[in-house]
């Protein structure tokens, strides 16, 4: 089974028009930007993940539950891809 990188899934998401392709999107952009960001920004990076985490857990909204996954996949991916990386 071909594994796709974060890249291609991105690239994929652009094509998509869901809410779980707008999250995965988001969650990459906060992952990438995390490192560069003030503590302001890691501030509030840390309580969009806390907060989409909540959401993904479950809820009655079911666009923003498929957004809140979208956006944890992101998160789960890239903290993947870079551990394999070895950075």
């Amino acid at each position: 089974m071909k594994r796709y990188s974060v890249n291609e899934k991105i690239e994929y998401s652009k094509t998509r028009r869901t809410p779980f392709s707008y999250g995965y999107r988001f969650g990459v952009r906060d992952y990438r930007e995390y490192m560069t960001a003030d503590r302001e920004r890691r501030t509030e990076i840390k309580n969009d993940i806390a907060y989409n985490n909540d959401i993904a857990k479950g809820s009655r909204d079911k666009a923003g539950v498929q957004f809140s996954k979208g956006y944890m996949c992101a998160i789960r991916d890239c903290a993947a891809e870079r551990k394999n990386s070895g950075k």
